[in-house]
């Protein structure tokens, strides 16, 4: 099996959102060197790259997904690649003078723990939105109304390419990579073709029926996304 079939038909019960700072005007330089040293070396160790992102109109930010099978895949593939494999000894230091900050990652696993084919994660289309809930002491009940009335009314749109997060709060058995894990936070992946379907369902999304507004308002303390740019999509320049 092909690198590139292998890291598409793989079940991802770990997830790591890794957005990266980096020295101004270096994402495509950065991009190109990450492609070119780093793809094949991790995917063949078990930490499947499901995606690499630009942010619109940000020219120093390099975001992508790794995902693996379990965290015990995880903390091998870590220890292989970081501490005993040629690839980042060979080719660390490069990315490391292109970056700033790398530490601004979260971990995460499916919610109810079901398995996200990685075929889902590694989309062809044009445009990623990561939104992220911060639900203070009420989580349990974020997820409720996502799962009974929420998804059901993004299904209604055709938003249907989505998938739930929340955070991996197993021990970080790898502390040389630092990892957000908050037990209070949702997040959603979701894909759309082009950035004008995206605003055309955003607004949409936007008109939802003020009962479910509100109940959302009433529970998620804080909401933030990432708009991204899909560097696998044929919509955009690399």
């Amino acid at each position: 099996m092909t690198n590139s079939l292998k890291e598409n038909n793989q079940n991802i019960n770990v997830l790591e959102l890794r957005n990266y700072l980096l020295k101004p005007n270096s994402t495509d330089t950065f991009s190109s060197y990450f492609n070119k040293y780093f793809v094949n070396p991790m995917n063949e160790l078990g930490g499947y790259t499901l995606g690499q992102f630009k942010i619109s109109g940000v020219n120093d930010r390099f975001v992508w997904f790794r995902g693996f099978t379990d965290m015990n895949a995880r903390v091998k593939f870590l220890k292989d690649f970081y501490i005993t494999g040629p690839t980042w000894k060979k080719f660390g230091s490069g990315a490391n003078d292109m970056m700033l900050n790398s530490n601004n990652v979260y971990l995460l696993r499916p919610l109810n723990n079901k398995r996200i084919n990685s075929k889902i994660l590694k989309t062809d289309k044009g445009i990623t939105v990561v939104d992220f809930y911060i639900c203070n002491s009420t989580l349990d009940k974020v997820i409720n109304l996502f799962e009974t009335t929420y998804i059901p009314f993004l299904k209604t749109l055709s938003v249907e390419d989505i998938s739930l997060w929340v955070s991996e709060m197993s021990e970080n058995d790898f502390p040389q990579l630092p990892v957000f894990q908050d037990k209070n936070l949702l997040v959603t992946i979701s894909n759309y073709k082009d950035d004008s379907i995206y605003q055309s369902k955003q607004k949409q999304i936007n008109g939802m029926h003020d009962d479910l507004k509100k109940s959302m308002q009433e529970l998620i303390t804080t909401q933030n996304n990432l708009i991204l740019l899909n560097q696998n999509s044929k919509t955009y320049d690399k």
